[in-house]
């Protein structure tokens, strides 16, 4: 097929510390089938459409007015529209639900992407039309646990990686304002959200009483410890727990919030997690052993059906046994079958394959696109103009310069575009994650 002939996808991604590897895999898998694959920050989502005349856009979301309002321009064009969500767990019918419907009644989809069955059942019951194909492709990320992308273990030591999971503490911290407009679509269509102040400080207070788990380990010198925050929370608190340690103790604890979760469970022996987190399936796949830490039980961040398939601990003067029992493997392998079907379930029984399945539904629905590209304004060439320039400078589309010249300390607003300017992905970036991803499978081949 000539360059001419090659059909075009857009992917864009949101986060680079999530998001990045697995959007390069699926540009990967892309490219073997013919399909030309750009890379952009979600922020250049107007731009692309003019700088790369794509066939399919594919978006982690179509919830905002103004991307619904996008959605039916492109269909005009004939450029088809797809969604690939960053999460698809949802256990709870009342959240599903809501997600389901909410996911853009207004917005025109032509492929919904979901990681299970569940989930396509809840959006086919509240689809109103707009949206064409909904398909179960799995866990597309979850292909890192697999060969050849997964990294080896390197270290002989037993291994503990601890993930925390507090997203919602740091705004007990913040102006209330800020958590009221981030509650402000679900608390009164979700019966869990309804009182998210009280929901904020349970999360306070269960990452209070994190540290002192965190505490007790630390004090036990036979053990590597991988101290994981989630991507997003503030690490300020671990930060600040960390460079209490004196440093023979961080000679064996690492704080680590950069590499990525796919990176850090194949070198460990042992996962704990903190209540409900996606973290223990992935730590399931990859066969480890898994502690669920009980903090206060809320149902929004506890899931007793969970708790069922694994170890856990409520008490901080009980951690130690309870690792030395996930070390020992004794007790997993009552959990073996009952976390099979729930991986069946929930993930589409993830094989290293999700994926190559993705790129091939893409592929065979952009065969038969033909856009029509004619009329495109001045204001999205402008625009790819701009993605183009910023291209030659390897800064994402929305770059500032004079957002990082600031010292003063910055006001709510500007240090949310910050945070967005710092997750964005940079063409050296998409360079670097495109070039390791054809490394490892051209190794893998040569195995």
């Amino acid at each position: 097929m000539s360059d001419k002939e090659k059909k075009r996808v857009v992917l864009l991604v949101d986060n680079k510390r999530r998001d990045l590897p697995g959007a390069a895999l699926l540009a990967h898998h892309l490219s073997s089938k013919g399909v030309e694959t750009f890379l952009e920050p979600l922020e250049a989502w107007r731009a692309v459409l003019a700088a790369h005349k794509p066939h399919m856009i594919v978006f982690n979301h179509l919830l905002g007015s103004h991307l619904v309002r996008y959605s039916k321009e492109l269909h005009r064009r004939g450029v088809l529209v797809a969604v690939l969500p960053n999460e698809g767990i949802l256990y709870s019918q009342e959240v599903l639900d809501f997600n389901a419907s909410k996911f853009h009644n207004d917005a025109h989809i032509d492929y919904f992407f979901v990681w299970n069955e569940a989930h396509k059942q809840a959006i086919e019951k509240g689809n109103s039309g707009n949206i064409r194909h909904v398909e179960v492709v799995g866990v597309p990320r979850f292909d890192f646990y697999f060969e050849p992308l997964r990294p080896p273990k390197t270290s002989p030591l037993p291994t503990l990686l601890v993930c925390t999971n507090f997203v919602f503490a740091q705004y007990l911290e913040k102006p209330k304002e800020v958590a009221d407009r981030l509650f402000a679509p679900w608390k009164d269509r979700i019966s869990t959200y309804r009182n998210y102040w009280e929901m904020i400080e349970t999360n306070h207070r269960s990452r209070e009483k994190f540290f002192h788990f965190l505490d007790a380990l630390a004090k036990e010198k036979r053990y590597q410890i991988i101290l994981k925050p989630h991507p997003g929370e503030d690490p300020a608190p671990y930060e600040k727990w960390y460079d209490r340690l004196s440093f023979a103790e961080k000679e064996r604890i690492r704080f680590d919030k950069e590499s990525f979760i796919w990176e850090l469970i194949p070198q460990c022996d042992v996962e704990i997690a903190c209540e409900t987190c996606t973290t223990t399936l992935e730590s399931w796949i990859c066969g480890k052993s898994t502690i669920e830490l009980l903090l206060e039980k809320h149902p929004v961040f506890y899931h007793e059906f969970l708790s069922k398939m694994t170890l856990t601990c409520e008490e901080p003067r009980s951690i130690v046994d309870v690792v030395e029992q996930a070390l020992a493997g004794e007790k997993e392998a009552r959990f073996r079958s009952d976390r099979e079907r729930h991986l069946q379930t929930w993930c589409d029984a993830p094989d290293g394959h999700a994926t190559l399945k993705l790129a091939s539904i893409i592929a065979r629905a952009v065969e038969n696109a033909e856009p029509d590209f004619s009329g495109i304004d001045w204001n999205h060439r402008r625009k790819a103009l701009k993605l183009r320039l910023m291209h030659l400078i390897d800064q994402p589309y929305h770059f500032n310069p004079l957002s990082m010249i600031r010292f003063a300390p910055l006001p709510e607003i500007d240090r949310h575009k910050l945070h967005i300017y710092h997750k964005s992905i940079r063409p050296g970036d998409i360079d670097e994650w495109r070039e390791k991803i054809d490394t490892l499978y051209l190794r893998g081949n040569d195995r």
